[in-house]
């Protein structure tokens, strides 16, 4: 019976070696090493870091000499005896064990970490010593309790085999698995907890059950001793401590991820705080830029007196790009533009500035609407990587003869305001500028009268949006330009233009009532005079 025990008590301990090898092989790549290369040379590292081979090599290395002693004659009765000096040295013998054990687990998990190159190095050093713990107390529980002298059998093997293999299970689900996820943080930890306890665990408790079992071993009294229920009480302490560590470690770890998500929700905030200001930033740049490169002075032209102008533009919070521009061409032609451009913040107003220099340029060398929008096109679709477009509209108004010639690249229809009615003027419309190379746009005309006004705008106004998200919309700005034959009034010097433009204001902002402004809103006004 006692043969079939030790060969089945032999067996078992192989396939418990098997299992933690393994075990301990998954848990290292599961925390530290996720990638495919270089598997046979990360698995042969990780076999050089388990406490197993720690535990042989010290072992290896310093029992010899006990053991060549013990051959020596009449040393077996001083063992039995208990006599002092031998028991001293054995005591001094699994001491070293266990501080070089420790030692070397501390060594190749160095080494491990090393090649790894994980921010948290000792980490890896923790996973080979929570194992080393788990390898201290499964060493009198999973292999003595098989002893003949413990008078158990099979069932007692059985037993003390099923706390070791369950506290490993427990050990890779409660703490290693929520240690993967700690790992794959890449801060730095205070994580002298995580190696310290385990460290003196394993040097202490190796020390202790490796003294006991050699004194129970060696002595008599020890022998019957490992026959009573002290034996089991030692057994059973183990394993309770083993339920502490992963208890302990597995709060641990909570709290130290509970830390990091709190911390990384912080830095997030502070992230997206300072992004939100650089973004106020360059919004406020980019305002800037737009409102100083639309002309501001009013009236711009106070020697011609067969016209009034006025224009205006609130921009958003959100910068759209909207500009408007006016230029003299000649004595007797008022050249004027409206146009929004698509894209936002600092490239939308550079890309408004490109845009306004190329037409103001093309129009004062003396090319037609048409034409200035065919070639500023061209010139706009090239090196437009961002791809954005404006709309646009271009007028030149003839003073002596009140006609208006125009261009249109997708913009919304002016206003002709005339004997205090006002009506849309449909013209056709080409496509936006920079939206597709090789375009050519049409000239079409309106002939105004003495006294027509002539009101332009960006989709901000008629698209103005109140709390419950209805729109302006057009029909009510026709409603209120259609002022009769009462037309506003303005304090300033610039006529009737300013004050039309202030009372669509005015009726904006009453409109939205305080709801955020989501684009900007531009409008620029003429009235022809005549001679």
């Amino acid at each position: 019976m006692n043969g079939e025990l030790n060969l089945f008590t032999d067996i078992l301990y192989g396939v418990f070696v098997i299992f933690f090898i393994i075990l301990h092989y998954v848990s290292m790549r599961k925390c530290f090493r996720r990638g495919n290369k270089n598997r046979v040379i990360y698995f042969l590292l990780t076999m050089i870091t388990d406490p197993m081979l720690s535990y042989v090599l010290a072992t290896f290395a310093l029992m010899l000499p006990l053991r060549l002693a013990a051959e020596v004659p009449g040393v077996d009765e001083k063992l039995l005896n208990g006599d002092t000096f031998f028991m001293t040295a054995v005591v001094i013998t699994f001491t070293l064990i266990g501080i070089i054990y420790t030692f070397f687990i501390f060594l190749f998990s160095w080494i491990l970490a090393k090649w790894l190159n994980v921010p948290n190095k000792p980490l890896v050093t923790f996973v080979s010593l929570i194992y080393g713990v788990l390898f201290s107390l499964s060493l009198s529980s999973s292999i003595e309790l098989a002893d003949e002298m413990s008078g158990t059998g099979i069932a007692g093997n059985l037993l003390g085999a099923a706390v070791p293999f369950a506290a490993g299970i427990l050990l890779f689900i409660f703490v290693i698995r929520p240690l993967s996820t700690l790992t794959e943080k890449k801060r730095s930890l205070n994580i002298r907890p995580f190696v310290i306890i385990p460290a003196i665990f394993c040097l202490c408790y190796g020390i202790f059950a490796l003294s006991l079992e050699s004194f129970m071993s060696a002595t008599s009294a020890g022998k019957e001793i490992m026959s009573s229920t002290v034996y089991y009480l030692i057994y059973i302490f183990s394993s309770i401590i083993m339920g502490i560590f992963i208890w302990a470690f597995n709060v641990i770890i909570k709290n130290i991820n509970s830390m990091n998500e709190a911390l990384e929700a912080k830095e997030i905030a502070a992230k997206l705080e300072l992004e939100e200001a650089k973004r106020e930033a360059d919004l406020s740049a980019a305002r800037e830029i737009q409102t100083a490169a639309v002309p501001n002075v009013f009236p711009p032209f106070p020697d011609h007196k067969d016209f009034e102008l006025y224009a205006n533009m609130k921009t958003a919070k959100e910068v759209g790009g909207d500009f408007y521009d006016f230029y003299m061409l000649g004595d007797s032609t008022l050249g004027f533009l409206i146009a929004d451009v698509s894209g936002k913040s600092i490239p939308g107003a550079m890309f408004m500035m490109t845009s306004k220099t190329v037409i103001r340029s093309l129009a004062e060398n003396g090319s037609p609407p048409a034409e200035v929008f065919t070639l500023a096109n061209e010139k706009l679709c090239k090196g437009n990587d961002a791809e954005m477009f404006v709309t646009a509209w271009l007028g030149y108004l003839d003073l002596k003869t009140g006609l208006v010639r125009i261009a249109n690249a997708g913009h919304n229809p002016p206003v002709l305001i005339r004997n205090g009615n006002a009506n849309y003027i449909k013209l056709r419309s080409g496509l936006v500028l920079a939206g597709l190379d090789g375009m050519s746009y049409k000239e079409q005309t309106v002939q105004l009268q003495k006294g027509d006004i002539l009101y332009l705008y960006t989709d901000g106004v008629t698209e103005a949006m109140d709390k419950d998200y209805q729109q302006y919309g057009e029909d009510r700005l026709k409603a209120v330009l259609s002022f009769g034959t009462e037309p506003p009034s303005s304090a300033q010097d610039n006529g009737i233009t300013e004050a039309v433009c202030r009372t669509v204001g005015n009726d904006i902002a009453e409109f939205t009532a305080g709801a955020e402004q989501s684009d900007d809103i531009t409008m620029l006004c003429i009235r022809y005079v005549g001679n």
